[in-house]
């Protein structure tokens, strides 16, 4: 069967923008340029946003494409498309930034997304360091290596994914009794199917060490063994139900425009199961409540750290979130209860 890659190009390409691009257009057989001027029918499309990022990480188009996508059907017109994202940078930071908040927003607009959906190329390639010690080739190979593989990715991977007949679905938070976000996730819950297994785990305080940067060989060695050199809660009972789970739920209070430190920690020390197994087949959903402000920090955050890094898929709309600072002032907030049962069908695969 045929596949075609819709390019969308923001700012005026590198050369090496410009290799990276034809590095992952290659594994297409059809490539057709847009810059959603004249958008159509998009329904089952897959995507590739090739980003420039000027100084200070700046990147003009962008904000135009976006408010034409936006315009062009309400802000529902990427559903039922998946995307991936290559981006240089002039400098050796905004990369990451500037790609979790495009992905963000076109994910808000029905846009899916493949685990590990972006490949950065900031100044120097330093980034890739690592890669250059385990594989010995170049930095410029290693960065189009990773390139190629994700666009033989993005090019298998399902734009709906299909709805699992019997979900396990798994919630992670670090919320007392009476926590708006809890609050929210038992309204989301109760419109679940009843074939939904729905497990929960509570991150107590003090429970859970961060990461401590153990060398590569020890942390490999642990996760052979489905371990981790630090124990405790993460491998007793975090790592054998993120093993089995179809379905992760962050539920994330957000009380300083970042995830709390024992959601943080608990993500770190995903390091050493991710070693033995990887998560790309696993969609990630989040359960954010803000007492101001700041969701797309949160939002962005876990992006970063879940999808990008530890390659969860990135299902459209894979948040709920809302505004909610006094306790049980989740419930006064109009329309939350139709909200949440959307967001349940979603992670259903009804809508």
């Amino acid at each position: 069967m045929e596949e075609t890659i819709y390019l969308c190009t923001l700012g005026n390409p590198s050369q090496f923008l410009e290799k990276m691009t034809d590095e992952f257009t290659s594994e297409f057989d059809k490539v057709i340029r847009t810059d959603f001027s004249q958008a159509g029918d998009l329904k089952g499309k897959k995507f590739l946003f090739a980003v420039q990022l000027e100084e200070l990480g700046i990147n003009l188009d962008t904000e135009k494409v976006l408010h034409r996508i936006y315009k062009s059907a309400a802000g529902n017109q990427l559903s039922d498309t998946s995307g991936a994202v290559l981006i240089h940078s002039k400098e050796e930071i905004y990369t990451k930034t500037a790609a979790s908040m495009l992905v963000f927003r076109l994910n808000s607009m029905g846009m899916s997304f493949p685990g590990r959906p972006m490949v950065e190329a900031p100044h120097g390639l330093r980034n890739y360091i690592s890669s250059v010690k385990r594989s010995g080739s170049t930095l410029e190979e290693s960065c189009l290596r990773e390139t190629a593989d994700l666009a033989r990715r993005l090019r298998s991977f399902e734009v709906s994914g299909g709805c699992i007949s019997e979900p396990r679905i798994l919630a992670v938070h670090a919320s007392e009794e009476g926590s708006n976000t809890l609050y929210l996730w038992n309204m989301v819950k109760q419109h679940l199917p009843e074939s939904a297994d729905i497990r929960e785990i509570y991150i107590p305080n003090g429970e859970v060490k961060d990461c401590e940067g153990c060398s590569y060989t020890i942390c490999k060695h642990f996760a052979k063994q489905k371990s981790c050199y630090y124990g405790g809660i993460m491998v007793e009972e975090v790592y054998p139900e993120i093993i089995q789970a179809d379905i992760l739920v962050m539920l994330c209070p957000n009380y300083n425009d970042a995830l709390g430190a024992n959601l943080a920690a608990m993500i770190n020390r995903l390091t050493a199961i991710f070693r033995h197994m990887k998560f790309y087949d696993k969609k990630l959903y989040a359960v954010i409540v803000s007492g101001s402000s700041g969701t797309e920090a949160i939002a962005t955050q876990l992006i970063r750290a879940l999808n990008m890094n530890k390659t969860f898929q990135l299902p459209p709309n894979f948040t709920v979130s809302a505004i909610a600072n006094d306790r049980g002032s989740i419930f006064e907030v109009e329309g939350i209860e139709s909200r949440a049962k959307d967001f349940a069908e979603k992670i259903c695969g009804k809508k």
